[in-house]
């Protein structure tokens, strides 16, 4: 059988992302047969390692077939001015202190460059994986940044969220940060889940292989040390917010 994997949230937390490719290679060497990547946003965001994530993604898109596109943490770098010396617009975003001070952070590690990367990202993914047309957002259809999903809702809810794409089989969303895979009358809606973001105390690192020909969705959760994104958010003085963020998915 042949599959998709699909990620979302990298957030800079690239401890994260490395566990969850190593595990899409174990799964390679198990029998899966996985002939393409989508990453649905915020590969940057709160966690101090945004170079290094870009530099994994660039092999990635080197060697696979992947499909990547911007989140809204992702967007706030793309919208910066390309000549630009310094990241003082986000100051005048409105976002929490802590946020902020991670994105601009980030916009300083990521260099023209990886800023440039960022820049060359579309917002929506338009795809065929077998048979099946699919589409790719962020948050919502008809608010790619920030359009939420909500988790653990009933089919109607689904229904009226694919309503705008429902000539496509499947909507992939990343905004819920959980995993989703509600079945509706116009077609699949799938969340991946997050690699980087814990929405919660307990969460791991999660992303979703789909089945390209019947588009049946499954789970994989990746265990990783948050102690070394601890660390490097101290070491880098960074807030202390993103810490409790790491370990409770809030603040």
């Amino acid at each position: 059988m042949t599959y998709v994997a699909v990620l979302a949230n990298i957030n800079g937390n690239f401890p994260a992302l490395v566990k969850a490719l190593g595990r899409i290679e174990e799964l390679k060497e198990e029998g899966y047969d996985i002939e393409k990547y989508y990453i649905l946003g915020n590969i940057v965001g709160l966690f101090p390692y945004p170079k290094e994530v870009l530099d994994v993604l660039d092999d990635l898109m080197k060697d696979n077939h992947v499909k990547i596109i911007r989140g809204e943490f992702d967007q706030i770098i793309a919208m910066s001015d390309p000549h630009a010396e310094g990241p003082d617009y986000i100051d005048e975003l409105a976002l929490e202190p802590y946020i902020k001070e991670a994105l601009k952070y980030t916009w300083e590690k990521l260099g023209h460059e990886g800023r440039e990367f960022i820049r060359d990202l579309p917002i929506y993914l338009v795809d065929k994986i077998g048979k099946n047309d699919i589409f790719g957002v962020y948050g919502s259809p008809l608010n790619p940044f920030e359009g939420k999903v909500l988790p653990e809702q009933p089919t109607s809810y689904y229904e009226a969220v694919m309503r705008p794409v429902k000539d496509y089989e499947l909507l992939l969303v990343a905004s819920p940060k959980l995993p989703v895979n509600a079945m509706t009358r116009y077609g699949r809606v799938v969340c991946p889940g997050s690699i980087g973001f814990p929405p919660g105390k307990e969460h791991k690192a999660t992303f979703a292989l789909i089945n390209v020909d019947n588009l049946h969705t499954k789970f994989v959760e990746v265990e990783y040390d948050k102690k070394i994104i601890e660390d490097k958010i101290k070491a880098e003085g960074l807030p202390e917010e993103l810490i409790k963020i790491l370990y409770h998915g809030k603040v």
